[in-house]
């Protein structure tokens, strides 16, 4: 079935919540003491994400032609709920990268969902092609991390 303008606006704006909570998942990660050789991939990652919610809330209201922004309800989203399961289950380096290799691959599925609609703007395409151009780049990067730590390279 083929989704309808308002569909795909609602799905545009569940995506910029997804966005958000990876922020927040990331930058609550960078303050933690679990896994310090990690900080600064999880301060990058927030940086970046703070970068992609700017520009993704610039495009949906030039997208819904002003309005408001969804605001994002905890426990809905990709990256709720990492935090506590990292820091509650004192994870190991693998185990963490794991988890975040598939957080960062469901997101990847988010944008995915939001690029199906066929008659997206090109500007938009773009960017969202964009971004999960780069987060995609994130996910092979652990994928090789983690191959790595897991032969001990």
């Amino acid at each position: 079935m083929e989704m309808d303008k308002i569909q795909w606006e609602t799905k545009l704006d569940d995506l910029l919540c997804e966005i958000v909570a990876s922020k927040e998942a990331y930058e609550k990660l960078a303050t933690t003491e679990e896994l310090p050789g990690r900080k600064h991939f999880f301060k990058e990652q927030a940086l970046q994400r703070m970068e992609f919610e700017t520009i993704l809330s610039e495009e949906i209201l030039v997208v819904k032609e002003g309005g408001m922004l969804k605001r994002r309800t905890p426990d809905t989203c990709v990256f709720d709920n990492v935090v506590a399961t990292v820091t509650s289950r004192r994870l190991t380096a693998i185990e963490v990268d794991r988890l975040i290799l598939q957080k960062e691959q469901d997101l990847i599925k988010k944008y995915q969902e939001v690029l199906e609609y066929p008659y997206i703007p090109d500007a938009t395409d773009a960017l969202l092609q964009s971004q999960a151009e780069d987060m995609n780049d994130v996910a092979q990067k652990l994928k090789l991390d983690l191959n790595l730590e897991e032969n001990n390279f």
